[in-house]
């Protein structure tokens, strides 16, 4: 009879618990933050990591220019702007012959997170996703 009685009280808190984590969410009671991309989308940004950090991006609404202090490389995008926070660089043309390959490729960003100082974002290519954190150059 114990056995019977606490087989019975083990199913029943068992039952109250399960049902107590059943309970749903809605998203009506979630808040969804979203970054203020339109800070971003236009100005002068470099890579915060340092191997990526001789590159000066020139980006307007429709255009992007990376240019390369070290090498005087300029690779010309197209800006075409997906949502708020994402947007797809078509490549246009290149000052160095020998990078004509890219011209064409589509790299598509989405904006992350916007800081005080710049930007994060995942950069999609056909190598993959890349996270990268940009910093404003304030000229």
């Amino acid at each position: 009879m114990k056995k019977i009685v606490t087989a019975g009280v083990f199913c029943l808190l068992f039952l109250v618990w399960s049902c107590k984590n059943d309970e749903k969410v809605s998203l009506e009671d979630q808040v969804i933050e979203t970054p203020e991309c339109d800070l971003v989308k236009t100005g002068k940004f470099k890579y915060a990591n340092p191997a990526y950090g001789e590159w000066i991006i020139d980006r307007n609404d429709s255009t992007s220019i990376e240019i390369s202090n070290q090498t005087d490389l300029k690779i010309y995008s197209s800006v075409n702007w997906i949502t708020d926070c994402e947007y797809e660089l078509t490549i246009t043309d290149t000052e160095n012959l020998d990078n004509m390959k890219v011209v064409s490729q589509v790299v598509r960003v989405v904006i992350t997170q916007v800081t005080d100082y710049g930007y994060k974002c995942i950069s999609y290519t056909v190598d993959g996703p890349e996270e990268f954190e940009m910093i404003r150059i304030n000229e």
